[in-house]
């Protein structure tokens, strides 16, 4: 592998956006936290909403130690022979620190205004969302799961405001993948 990319942003920033844009212009092999996750639920037959996402999260973290699954991530990152590697949903400051782990890293974090990545959350109607009311969408925002995430706002290498149009968001992506080492 040449690079790893992280990838953090709140609920319905465009995070799924970007990851899609590389593994089509980069074919990055794209790793995602919610997926260790989604697969423990599956496995115990349980529903994949984002409550019991950040439930199994918080008890995993509480009962294993806060780096269970980075470690499970590290590994992950570590199969393969993709020359670059997306690791998809950053929300802790100790994964933005294994990111860092890696020779050739770089972390973006995608942002919007909350009223456009809620309506885009209920659009895609993803983890139990079609049908969440603003107020619902205010409680998953204060969710544990999301506390560290100004926090790994502050330490990304770039900050996309993904406000306008896809185009306009793979444009912006473009400009900063020129000249990285992948």
């Amino acid at each position: 592998m040449k690079i790893v990319i992280g990838l953090a942003g709140k609920i319905g920033a465009g995070k799924g956006t970007v990851a899609e844009y590389l593994k089509k212009k980069y074919k990055a092999k794209q790793l995602v936290y919610s997926d260790i996750l989604s697969d423990v639920l599956r496995r115990l037959d349980l529903p994949v909403t984002r409550e019991n996402l950040q439930a199994l999260g918080k008890c995993l973290r509480e009962g294993l130690g806060k780096d269970v699954l980075v470690n499970a991530m590290k590994a992950d990152v570590g199969r393969g022979r993709a020359e670059v590697k997306l690791i998809d949903g950053i929300r802790y400051v100790n994964e933005v620190e294994m990111l860092r782990t890696f020779p050739h890293n770089v972390l973006i974090f995608v942002d919007a205004p909350l009223d456009v990545r809620y309506e885009r959350a209920k659009k895609r109607g993803e983890k139990g969302e079609a049908h969440t009311t603003p107020a619902e969408f205010m409680d998953r925002e204060n969710a544990a799961t999301e506390k560290e995430l100004d926090e790994v706002k502050k330490r990304a290498d770039y900050v996309l405001q993904n406000t306008g149009t896809i185009e306009e968001l793979h444009g912006q992506m473009r400009q900063l993948m020129k000249g990285k080492a992948y």
